[in-house]
């Protein structure tokens, strides 16, 4: 929730009571960073706009025919564009001199402000795993200290990261990425089946000419405490055993271990929300992207002339999104589109 600013000293008055004999700053960890672990991470951008796109290669060859026939042609389709504007993203703490003199200082507590980019760190965070949390909309309303704004997350097929009807760059039969059982059930709840319905969904994506995609989804992303999460453990253990998971069949598993991404619960409001990636793919050609052109940064204090309110600030700028999510599978465990 958005507080005062500056802060006065009456806001604390536990600051100055000499009756308080310790006093501790509870902060969350600054250092607890997961999104580049599933967004491709780009840094030093100097564009405002950055817009990219992209080749795709050949199909298949095909018999010549006749003796002395014409070899048949092929040629390579443009994908689709993709457009990124920077966006700067900050925060701003101040004091009233006699806050800062008297309470700050005095409780020696001036490594308060830190939590500046603490509180950037976390916005960014927040961000990324929105972007998973609304992967089946095409946009979503994102609220903060500063109010509330729509952010669009389609791709450069003009559809959500997660779709079953992504459209091909040759013109040819649209494609799903959202994980669905040799039955047709979408949108498969996490377990054993539903891990081998991912890389039955996965087999079937094509790349943009219809070739196969051959994809090895290596990496889980889940919400932290979910059901999803346990059983992702509970499967693993098995697997690492060589067992089948979920079964007293002495047979080995039919997947390989896979890494699991924890999204903190307080970003997430799906908590049963799951997708899995290959993470070899994770790169300017497929999946999320984060384009970076200003780090965070702890700005120097600017102290205000007239009132001497001393005013410290943190920033960064960046912009993320998706072009193409061919390496990616999702479900909303709902078992229905």
């Amino acid at each position: 929730m958005p507080a005062n600013v500056p802060m006065f000293i009456d806001q604390a008055a536990d600051l100055y009571d000499p009756s308080i004999q310790k006093m501790f700053l509870k902060m969350a960890k600054d250092d607890a960073t997961m999104y580049q672990e599933y967004f491709n991470v780009e840094t030093g951008v100097e564009d405002l706009i950055r817009k990219d796109s992209s080749l795709s290669g050949l199909g298949e060859a095909d018999f010549v025919g006749a003796e002395n026939g014409v070899i048949p042609g092929d040629s390579p389709v443009q994908g689709f564009d993709k457009s990124y504007t920077q966006e700067m993203v900050g925060v701003l703490m101040a004091f009233t001199w006699k806050d800062w003199k008297f309470g700050i200082q005095k409780r020696k507590m001036e490594s308060v402000v830190k939590e500046l980019r603490a509180a950037v760190i976390r916005k960014r965070e927040r961000l990324c795993a929105e972007r998973l949390n609304n992967a089946f909309a095409t946009s979503y309303a994102a609220s903060g200290i500063n109010g509330t704004r729509t952010i669009t997350t389609t791709g450069g097929d003009g559809l959500a990261a997660a779709s079953a009807s992504h459209t091909r760059e040759d013109g040819g039969a649209n494609w799903s990425n959202i994980v669905t059982d040799s039955s047709g059930t979408v949108n498969v709840p996490f377990d054993y089946s539903g891990v081998k319905s991912a890389h039955r969904t996965a087999a079937n994506i094509p790349d943009p000419k219809g070739n196969p995609m051959m994809l090895n989804l290596d990496t889980l992303v889940c919400v932290n405490g979910s059901q999803t999460y346990f059983k992702a453990q509970e499967i693993l253990g098995a697997i690492k055993k060589n067992l089948i998971p979920q079964s007293f069949n002495h047979d080995s598993a039919a997947v390989l271990p896979f890494k699991v991404i924890a999204l903190p619960p307080q970003y997430v409001s799906n908590t049963e929300f799951w997708g899995m990636f290959d993470s070899k793919l994770k790169g300017n050609e497929y999946g999320f992207q984060f384009l970076e052109s200003e780090s965070i940064m702890l700005d120097p204090v600017n102290i205000v002339y007239k009132t001497k309110e001393l005013q410290y600030t943190s920033h960064t700028a960046f912009d993320l999104g998706h072009n193409d999510p061919r390496n990616w599978v999702f479900s909303k465990s709902t078992s229905a589109a």
